[in-house]
Order: structure tokens, then C-alpha cells, then sequence
């Protein structure tokens, strides 16, 4: 296979699946990678179905084992990786007097140590098949500013965003150059926000309020965003927190 490989956390819903069906468009082969083989099934039929090419890799994303034997057999079998899409996560609002250390500690493990395995395992892989290879972070415009009773979720993407421009740094030494970007997207329509508040009209206008475009923000935008820094346009591109949020944390 010569079609450039991205591999996709998070692809079996929201951003990561969107994320994932917009780099085969851009003729990326995607490793779509979760937890729930059937939702990945699907992933991967809705990428062939336009003409592309997919597979599902189920693994735990905050399991080293996992991503040393899933990045192993993506070097063995395709002898490269030019894109990795960190994008599984989880989220919770909860005021911080009534936030638990062991729930802290569990949105820490899913939401940073994963991003640091992925990045460790995408950068070791992309040097070992010399892939000038660009990862991508997600993290949230909630890295950047403060929002009210999110304040675990608000330090986890805070690491995510500042960890992913220390390792920028580490990424511009290998041969090729590896590029290394946080991501990081505003209050976006997805199934992480409607399975914390609901469905509702009432969520929708909450989503836009604050939002300078007036704009419903949906994965798609966060796609196309991903799209952008995997491919060649942004060769440039790296050590950045880029933000799409319709200019709503411009106040």
C-alpha cells in the first residue's frame, strides 16, 4: 500500500469519526481505532462506502501495551505512519467541591496519559519508519480559559495543550522532522455534549451563545481542522494550539 496511514483514536463517534472519514477523503488509509467494535465496524463501512480504505483497531487507549502492539503492526504491516489523530477523551461537569480525587484521576488517565502514550508511540514509530509524520492532540478551548464547574476537564486539556508544544520541540529533531499541534476546538454539537446535557433545543442555543460567527459548532469543522494540520498545507505547522471555536473565547 503507498496511501499515507493515519491512525485515529476516538473514531468510533464525534470529531474522531469525522476526523477519520475526512483524512480518506484526503486519501489517508485510517486505522480507526476504539473501544466498541461495532461502532467501529461502522466507521470503517462509512469510509468504504465513499471509496476509501479503513480498518478498526480495538485497544484501550490508556494501556502502553496496547499502543507499543498496535503502532508495532501498523510499522510491519504499512511500514509507515504519517498522521495520528489523539482524539478519544471523556468529560464531566461537576463543581470542583463535589468532584472526587478518583474521578480526577480517571478523566486525567483518559484524557492526558493516553495523549502522552500516543505521542510517545507515535513519535518512536515515525522515526522508526522515517515518516515526516504529523500528530495531532485534541484538546479544547477549555485548555485555554477557564469554564465553571469544569475544572478537572479544564487542566487535562490544559496539559494536553502545553504538553503537545514540549514535544513539538522533541518532534523537529528527528529525521524527517515530525510536527506536533494541539488542537483545540470550542463548545462543538457532539454526543460528548448531548450525553452530559441533554438533546434539546435549549442545549443548541447554549452551544452558540457566547460564539462571535453564530454558528451550531459541528465535528465537521473540527474535520476539516484535522485534515489541515495532517496534510501537506501545514508543513509549517508545529508546536501550535490551534483553536476553532468561532471565535468564542475571543472575549
Amino acid at each position: 500500500m503507498n496511501k499515507p496511514v493515519a491512525l485515529v483514536t476516538g473514531a468510533t463517534s464525534g470529531i474522531g469519526r469525522e476526523g477519520a472519514l475526512w483524512l480518506a477523503r484526503d486519501g489517508f488509509h485510517i486505522v480507526a481505532a476504539g473501544r466498541n467494535a461495532g461502532r467501529g465496524a461502522a466507521t470503517v463501512a462509512a469510509i468504504e462506502a465513499e471509496g476509501g480504505t479503513a480498518e478498526f483497531a480495538a485497544f484501550d487507549i490508556t494501556a502502553e501495551a496496547d499502543w507499543e502492539r498496535v503502532t508495532t503492526d501498523i510499522a510491519a504491516r504499512h511500514g509507515r505512519l504519517d498522521a495520528l489523530v489523539n482524539c478519544g477523551g471523556a468529560f464531566f461537569s461537576r463543581p470542583l467541591p463535589e468532584t472526587s480525587l478518583a474521578a480526577f484521576r480517571n478523566l486525567w488517565e483518559t484524557d492526558v496519559e493516553s495523549v502522552v502514550l500516543g505521542t510517545k508511540y507515535g513519535l518512536r514509530t515515525m522515526g522508526r519508519t522515517r515518516s515526516a509524520g504529523s500528530i495531532i492532540n485534541v484538546s479544547s478551548l477549555a485548555g485555554l480559559i477557564g469554564l465553571e464547574d469544569c475544572s478537572a476537564y479544564c487542566a487535562a486539556k490544559a496539559a494536553v495543550t502545553h504538553f503537545s508544544k514540549i514535544a513539538a520541540v522533541e518532534g523537529g529533531g528527528f529525521d524527517p522532522p515530525i510536527r506536533v499541534n494541539s488542537l483545540n476546538p470550542g463548545v462543538i454539537y457532539t454526543e460528548m455534549i448531548t450525553g452530559a446535557y441533554g438533546d434539546t433545543d435549549a442545549i443548541k442555543a447554549f452551544v452558540k451563545d457566547g460564539n462571535a460567527l453564530n454558528m451550531l459548532g459541528e465535528a465537521r469543522h473540527i474535520a476539516a481542522a484535522i485534515a489541515w494540520l495532517a496534510g501537506p498545507r501545514s508543513r509549517m505547522v508545529t508546536g501550535t494550539a490551534h483553536v476553532v471555536d468561532g471565535g468564542r473565547g475571543s472575549d
